[in-house]
This record gives C-alpha cells, sequence and structure tokens, in this order.
C-alpha cells in the first residue's frame, strides 16, 4: 500500500474511531471480511450488556475499546489482499474496502423519499400521505410495539392507532427541525407503555439523524420494565426508562423537550409541571381524562346551562385545557392547541403544543390569576408550580 493510500486509510479509520466512542448508543454492528488468494476470513464486533465492544475472530472473543478495534483492522490489511471493514449505526452505513486498487469508503443514510411502501398498499390507509414513519423502514420498531404482523402488514385493528402516532410526529416535528441543540433530551412523562417514546426515538435518529437522548418516567413499575425490555430487542441504548413520582422527580439539565400522550386526569398536570420546571424547550402534550376542577368551579350564572351531567363534564374538560394553557403561557411559553386526531376517534383529541421563549409574560400571569379566582379553583398545576417557588433540590450533577 502506497503511503498515500495509508494515510488516507488511517483517517478514515480514525472517523470509525470516533463513532464508536461518541455513537455508542446507536451502534448495530461492524463486520470485517478478509480474503487472501482463496483463504477467507470473517470478524465481527459486538455490544455487549456491560456497554464493551466485542470482537469475534476465529473463534475466540476480545474485548477491545474503539482503538484496540481499529488497530485491528489496520493490520489485516497488511496481511490480506482484500479487505472490507461495514460499519453499522441507526441510519448509517460505512464501508471501508481496501484492496489492490487502493482504499475507498462509501457511506450511505436512510433515504425518506417517497415511495411505493406497504402502507400505500393498505386500502385504509390515507394514499395521498406522507408518512414520516415507513412501514418498510420501522419495520423493526412497528412490529415490536405491536402495529405489524409477523409478515409485515399493517394490522387491521391497528390501522387507526398508527395513523394517530405518524400523526403527532407530524405536528411536533418543526420544533426538533428548526432545534440547534447538540443532542436532544426528551423526557416522556406517565409514559405507560412508551409507544411514544420509541416512535420519536426512531424519527430523531433514524429520521432526522439527530443525538438524541430518551428518558421514560412513571410510576407503574411494570410497565417501565416492560419498556426496558422492549429497547433491549430493539437495540436502543440511548433510551432510560425510570420508575419515579413525577412529584418528586428531579428532571436533568437542558431538557428539550417534555411529552405526554393521554396521562390520566392530575398526571397531565404534573407532566406539565415537570417540564416548566426544567423549563424545557418545547412541550407536546395530549391531556386525557378531567376531573379535579370538576367539583372545584362555580359559576353561578352559568349553572342553569351545566346543571346536566354531560354538559357539565364537557365544560369541565374544555375549562380544564384551557387553563392548562393560559398557565403555560404564564410561564412563559408561547402555545398553540391543536386537534391531532378526528374526533371520532377518541374526544381526548387536542394536542397542546408549547415553545419556551424565556420571556416574562406578565398579561398571561395576570389574566389566569383573574380566571382562577373567579372560578374557584386550584389545580395540581398550581400547586406544583407554587412549590417550586419554596423547595429546593440538588441534582447529583451539582455535586460534581
Amino acid at each position: 500500500m502506497q503511503k498515500g493510500e495509508k494515510n488516507k486509510l488511517k483517517l478514515l479509520l480514525i472517523g470509525i474511531q470516533a463513532r464508536l466512542k461518541q455513537n455508542r448508543d446507536y451502534f448495530i454492528s461492524a463486520d470485517f471480511a478478509f480474503k487472501s488468494g482463496n483463504k477467507k476470513f470473517k470478524a465481527s464486533l459486538s455490544l455487549g450488556e456491560d456497554n464493551d465492544y466485542t470482537l469475534t475472530f476465529q473463534g475466540t472473543d476480545r474485548t477491545m475499546d474503539a482503538e484496540e478495534v481499529m488497530n485491528f483492522f489496520q493490520k489485516q490489511t497488511e496481511i490480506y489482499e482484500d479487505c472490507v471493514l461495514t460499519y453499522i449505526e441507526r441510519g448509517t452505513t460505512i464501508t471501508i474496502s481496501v484492496n489492490a486498487k487502493g482504499v475507498s469508503m462509501k457511506q450511505s443514510e436512510q433515504s425518506q423519499d417517497v415511495k411505493e411502501t406497504n402502507e400505500k398498499k393498505h386500502p385504509l390507509l390515507d394514499q395521498n400521505r406522507k408518512y414520516l414513519i415507513q412501514v418498510d423502514k420501522a419495520s423493526a420498531l412497528l412490529h415490536e410495539i405491536g402495529i405489524l404482523t409477523a409478515d409485515g402488514k399493517v394490522k387491521n385493528d391497528m390501522i387507526r392507532k398508527y395513523n394517530q402516532i405518524d400523526h403527532y410526529v407530524e405536528l411536533v416535528a418543526p420544533m426538533f427541525e428548526q432545534d440547534n441543540s447538540d443532542e436532544i433530551v426528551l423526557l416522556d412523562c406517565a409514559c405507560g407503555k412508551s409507544y411514544l417514546s420509541f416512535v420519536m426515538n426512531y424519527y430523531l435518529r433514524d429520521v432526522l439523524h439527530r443525538r438524541c437522548r430518551i428518558i421514560g418516567i412513571d410510576i407503574n413499575p411494570h410497565v417501565i420494565s416492560e419498556s426496558q425490555k422492549m429497547a433491549k430487542r430493539l437495540g436502543y441504548h440511548n433510551m432510560q426508562f425510570l420508575t419515579a413520582d413525577l412529584r418528586t422527580y428531579q428532571p436533568p439539565k437542558q431538557v428539550t423537550a417534555v411529552i405526554s400522550l393521554h396521562a390520566c386526569d392530575i398526571a397531565t398536570d404534573l407532566a406539565l409541571a415537570t417540564a416548566i420546571r426544567a423549563q424545557a424547550k418545547y412541550i407536546a402534550c395530549v391531556p386525557c381524562c378531567h376531573k379535579e376542577l370538576l367539583d372545584q368551579y362555580k359559576l353561578p350564572e352559568l349553572e342553569p346551562l351545566t346543571k346536566y351531567g354531560v354538559f357539565k363534564a364537557r365544560f369541565n374538560d374544555v375549562l380544564t385545557d384551557s387553563m392548562r394553557a393560559l398557565k403555560l403561557e404564564a410561564e412563559g411559553y408561547k402555545v398553540s392547541v391543536v386537534e391531532y386526531i378526528s374526533p371520532l376517534d377518541t374526544p381526548k383529541n387536542l394536542l397542546i403544543r408549547a415553545t419556551y421563549t424565556g420571556q416574562d409574560n406578565a398579561k398571561a400571569k395576570k389574566e389566569y390569576e383573574r380566571v382562577r379566582m373567579a372560578l374557584g379553583t386550584t389545580s395540581e398545576l398550581d400547586r406544583r408550580c407554587e412549590s417550586y417557588h419554596n423547595e429546593f433540590f440538588i441534582t447529583d450533577e451539582d455535586l460534581f
């Protein structure tokens, strides 16, 4: 190998070495193929549960760091006539070839071009829609969360859910497309089975090719355990699931976004309060049932209209979410509220989106307090926000 080719190979391997160090959470595999005459040998690199790399070659396993792995490949290029390294991480495949013609590299990334895919073939899916979570590309994910059958088809009874998930991603996508964080830190509060966490992880990493860390929080240890198992099966190493009460949970510093999907009753308030406490840049919340204010609010002038239970409950739903939106404005967020799916699918179909401005909103604060006093209500969101002014917490990061 000429000196120039050796230097080229060295630079390429430095790049792979950096990926092995920095992108460990997104690593899938690395395969090596060596050929000399009729002799062929293979080696493979895997990531163990202890987060160490293991090289398998000629029947033996060796634990190696990133630099040692690249030194191994470079050494083989001095022995064999033809050497190929195929490195795969989520969203990217890099192939380095070394032979008599010299050193070459080919890199391919997952394309998001619209083409004929399985979702287009299903008669009950929207034929004119460009799905962000495409069936053929996200098949492993969609199969894991129960959307696909074993042969890769969308289950009939999951079509509505698939459309809901994809449309949610479509509505929050602009937040992340404009974000310039080095790493997106996303909290899924009251995550439940964490389907949304997994979908957002796929979208951020495999579609947008962004560095991201996903943290799912729920008070139920069973759903947290199941989510951990799913992450392991998918190889999503950049996910963490915690059993915690959002009343006492201390969010990490520099949270990019807080999401929540159908967190029941005050769990939605706890999710919003966590976002406010962390000063999350973005919030995307789909509230569920509402009960807390139902027996609190008093509007004597409207009692003739709310004497019927169904009207009182529906008015309470609108009232609760309206106050949540205004409270976010009072805490310095720019807010929009949209229907993210048809009310025919579920009446709990509002998406509250918010972007942190970092600026005080005195007008919204006055409006919120005036409305709250007129109604005579105090929500869990009010109590959580008030407690933040009276409590002092030390994070693990503060100790170093």
